[in-house]
């Protein structure tokens, strides 16, 4: 039996008793996830089976394109996020059109909604993320369109074919690149958000002062530190008593993880699955990536929603299981296209921090926030070499924190 021994940056031990490698590893859920997981697994010399098992039908794709270049029609539809022969070279095998059901920790099986069993010797659950839905209290609250996977993007493509005004339920990073991309399709566009301002967990004020005035500039409405009432026929029906008129609603208020298999089997679950540093569940054979993990970074547990930090994760979970030191952990990155508009952050968004910007360009701008002296968060507004130049102070920063 081979036992290895991984020591992390917080003085930590991850103890890992397998033979050569497990039996076989089983990922549930085939978005950007499951293949990073799988992809890092192989790139890490991992040679036992690999499953990927996906609820769609299609081959795994990209669903941040989703609501940008998908909708604004820049893109016919979201593009895979490998091609078909990756999979055959890199001997992963795709299990698509499948649904898994449920969980036997115990006999390390897994139920399908087809009836058969598929067993693992370790799990990686990358399950996702949901879209949040509205109350149920709010009168016509199922009448709102969402956006979440391709046969959402493809209802509401469809759909604002034939509509000349949209309403949306959130000022967050999906529902404004929705905004934008439904606004120059010429359509008349009204956004309700209940923050005092626009992506409050991800941008600074000042980066989202601006963002709000080019929106508006554009044509926009947008209404901020208002609660929606209803959804009618008609549109929206506000807290303040006011109605905003639209022949489409779209609902963008956060998503929820997907913790259903991982709560019927039993394991600990928060806002996601509760996971350690490299992605460990409460029962050692079973991981989680993505949407869908409350994973332990930098010290705090939280959920991350990105590209970078599944990428990240998967890294993380791969030298846990091929027994490789654990990647360093940096800050993770995170963009938007909102019309013209290119956005581009990294870093922790506080309350208290010190912040500094700084006009590159009449339209281009570049943040740096501090705390207690320390660099903490890059956001660039149109500045994308010089977001790529500061990013390194970021991380570099971060690095000689954790190594002091």
């Amino acid at each position: 039996m081979r036992r290895a021994e991984i020591r992390f940056r917080d003085g930590g031990y991850l103890m890992d008793t397998f033979g050569a490698y497990p039996q076989s590893v089983v990922i549930v859920g085939a978005s950007h996830a499951g293949v990073a997981a799988a992809t890092e697994l192989r790139n890490a010399g991992y040679e036992s089976e690999i499953i990927l098992v996906g609820e769609e039908e299609g081959m795994p794709y990209h669903r941040p394109h989703l609501s940008k270049d998908c909708l604004a029609g820049e893109m016919p539809a979201p593009k895979p996020i490998r091609p078909e022969s990756f999979y055959d070279e890199r001997m992963i095998t795709l299990r698509l059109g499948t649904c898994v059901t449920g969980i036997d920790r115990r006999a390390k099986t897994l139920f399908l909604a087809e009836g058969g069993r598929l067993s693992y010797g370790v799990l990686i659950l990358a399950t996702g993320a949901s879209a949040r839905s509205l109350p149920a209290v709010l009168q016509g609250a199922e009448r709102a369109a969402i956006l979440r996977d391709k046969s959402d993007w493809e209802a509401l493509s469809n759909a604002l074919l034939d509509k000349a005004s949209l309403a949306v339920i959130g000022g967050g990073l999906i529902g404004l690149e929705v905004a934008a991309a439904a606004r120059e399709r010429g359509l008349s566009v009204t956004v309700v958000e209940a923050a005092p301002r626009l992506m409050m967990r991800t941008l600074y004020p000042e980066i989202a002062a601006y963002v709000l005035g080019e929106h508006r500039h554009k044509g926009i409405d947008i209404r901020l530190g208002v609660t929606v009432a209803g959804v009618t026929e008609q549109g929206l029906t506000l807290g303040d008593g006011s109605k905003v008129d639209a022949d489409l609603v779209l609902s963008s208020v956060g998503s929820e993880p997907r913790t259903d298999l991982a709560t019927a089997a039993g394991l600990p679950c928060s806002n996601g699955v509760d996971t350690d540093a490299c992605g460990r569940t409460a029962d050692p054979s079973i991981f989680a990536i993505g949407d869908c993990a409350h994973w332990d970074h930098q010290g705090a547990s939280t959920r991350h929603e990105s590209v970078a930090a599944t990428q990240f994760q998967a890294r993380a979970i791969a030298a846990a299981l091929t027994g490789k030191s654990a990647p360093v952990q940096i800050p993770f990155r995170l963009w938007s296209f909102q019309g013209k508009l290119r956005l581009q952050m990294s870093g922790q968004v506080l309350p208290d921090a010190e912040t500094r910007i700084e006009q590159l360009e009449e339209n281009s701008f570049l943040l740096r926030a501090f705390q207690d002296g320390n660099l903490i968060a890059i956001q660039a507004l149109n500045a994308p070499r010089s977001f790529i130049a500061a990013i390194g102070e970021l991380e570099s920063g971060l690095t000689d924190r954790m190594t002091a």
